[in-house]
């Protein structure tokens, strides 16, 4: 049985049968243009206004060269393909799951997809996809089980192949070559961490044996198809799964519309490790990084709960250290955020967009840090003096640097402007915010911010929690009535890693179901 007919079980047998009829292409011009285009660009080069924040870029759709194929290496994708790309999304990318579209949807826009690909050959327009027909499909004989011999050959496989000078000798996507690898349009592009056990196609040994007899179009990673025999691919399968390290999250594919429950209870959890979070079910959801890197948390835990009153939502990841201070133009604080749709449908799952906006509850370590004291540059460098200004101490004298609250606002522009980012005095470590798309995050006024929060690490992981009343008088606020579904996302920065804005790890729109 073909492999992709074996992967995507919930695609419609249609869609792996047979070629997607024309007449759904309209139909998917739509779906893309409020799924695909802030990623893709309007008209598939790749180019929409979320590229400049993604790392590696976005797919050019028109070059109809695709990573994730059962076909053979340099061929175009099947249907099934396709959909099935849509129906998981790319596990540790920023491509997500569509499967909360229906069938039908999903395979008009397949269609649409395909439509992109063309070419102007003697004063004609020639699509790729009809140009060269049907092509070769890679047939899955067997699986072959892994046993000590055949993990003794696939670590000799590994050497002699040279898998090491992208991947690294541990497998951690740290040889030599990597930095300087990058796919068909220039763009510099990771090699996998195979201790990560996460893998864009899939991490079944199927799948993995699929791309390395593949290979991924449009990047440095080749088929080996030829250049190894069924055994050794097999072999290497099992060696790069044993590379994988232990307890590590099975991701499969991404996550939409996962329902996260919000019960009633009688008394509300405040603080991260309150012992009422116990008996909150939680609810594991894979990130999206929109920054691709070596080490990124993979998946976030989600808890929530209401008491009639307010409701309280609890996130939980990995992170290795503690970043709290922003200090240094280098230093970026571990940050997280809950982000709920104003609009129904919602609007894109980074920011919301014109018409569909997103109300956001943005935690950050530094701001906890200030509210029990507020940390300026001096507590970094304790020994350091400046000329004062003239206009406010008289005479140019020098005496040490004194921390932003006790100067002027006349000679602090941003924060004689009101600007809330110069704020130097925090009653919550929490940011409630509004966005309508890239580039328009806007915080609401200071009477009008009404969400706590907190955030405590131990032991490798960060809890954080945000609580905010269920109802509330701000036309910006989400409203949480009780018995309610709202689409919910959620994001964490790795301040140690560099993250910051819109370099982040995030999830795709979720439902939390706040119980009567």
């Amino acid at each position: 049985m073909r492999l992709g007919m074996t992967l995507l079980g919930i695609a419609t047998l249609a869609a792996c049968t047979g070629e997607i009829r024309k007449a759904v292409v309209q139909d998917g011009a739509t779906l893309y243009r409020t799924q695909c285009a802030t990623c893709h660009g309007p008209e598939g080069h790749g180019d929409g206004p979320a590229a400049a924040y993604l790392f590696p870029k976005p797919r050019d759709l028109t070059k109809a060269k695709y990573k994730i194929r059962t076909t053979a290496n340099g061929e175009l994708p099947t249907d099934c393909d396709l959909m099935e790309t849509l129906t998981r999304g790319i596990p540790g990318t920023a491509m997500p799951s569509f499967a909360h579209l229906a069938a039908v949807d999903r395979q008009a826009l397949v269609a649409h997809i395909k439509s992109f690909a063309v070419i102007e050959e003697e004063g004609r327009t020639i699509n790729l996809f009809e140009r060269f027909g049907r092509p070769r499909i890679i047939i899955l004989e067997k699986e072959w089980p892994a046993t000590p011999e055949l993990m003794r050959k696939g670590a000799e496989v590994y050497r002699t192949q040279g898998c090491a000078k992208c991947h690294g000798d541990s497998g951690v996507g740290d040889g030599p070559s990597a930095p300087t690898l990058v796919d068909d349009w220039g763009y510099p592009i990771p090699p996998a961490n195979f201790t990560r056990g996460l893998y864009k196609g899939g991490g079944s040994p199927s799948d993995i044996y699929m791309r390395f007899t593949t290979g991924l179009n449009g990047t440095p990673m080749p088929s080996f198809e030829t250049a190894l025999t069924e055994e050794e691919r097999w072999a290497l399968v099992h060696y790069v799964k044993s590379l994988e390290r232990p307890g590590r999250p099975e991701i499969p594919a991404q996550k939409s519309q996962i329902h996260v429950a919000a019960g009633r209870v009688k008394a509300l959890p405040r603080l991260p490790f309150d012992e009422a979070w116990t008996g909150v079910p939680a609810t594991e959801i894979p990130l999206m990084p929109l920054w691709q890197r070596p080490q990124a948390p993979d998946v976030v835990m989600v808890r929530a709960t209401h008491d009639g009153e307010s409701v309280a939502i609890l996130l939980e990841w990995e992170d290795a250290r503690i970043d709290g201070l922003q200090l240094r133009p280098q230093d970026f604080p571990d940050g997280a955020a809950v982000m709920f749709a104003m609009s129904d449908p919602p609007g894109h799952f980074t920011m919301g967009e014109k018409d569909r906006p997103a109300n956001l509850w943005h935690w950050r370590m530094d701001r906890q840090l200030d509210m029990a004291k507020y940390w300026d540059v001096e507590d970094l460098y304790p020994g350091m003096v400046a000329d004062d200004y003239p206009l406010a101490f008289g005479p140019k004298v020098h005496r040490p640097i004194a921390s932003a609250p006790s100067h002027d606002p006349t000679f602090l522009t941003a924060k004689g402007a009101g600007n809330p980012a110069a704020r130097t005095e925090r009653a919550t470590p929490v940011e409630d915010l509004n966005a309508i798309g890239f580039g328009t995050l806007e915080p609401q006024p200071r009477e009008a911010q009404n969400v706590q929060g907190r955030g405590a690490w131990a032991m490798g992981r960060w809890r954080v929690v945000f609580i905010r009343a269920l109802a509330t008088p701000d036309a910006k606020d989400v409203p949480l009535p009780p018995g309610r579904a709202v689409q919910i996302g959620f994001a964490v920065w790795d301040g140690g890693a560099g993250d910051r804005d819109g370099q982040k790890s995030v999830t795709f729109w979720q439902v939390l179901d706040l119980e009567p």
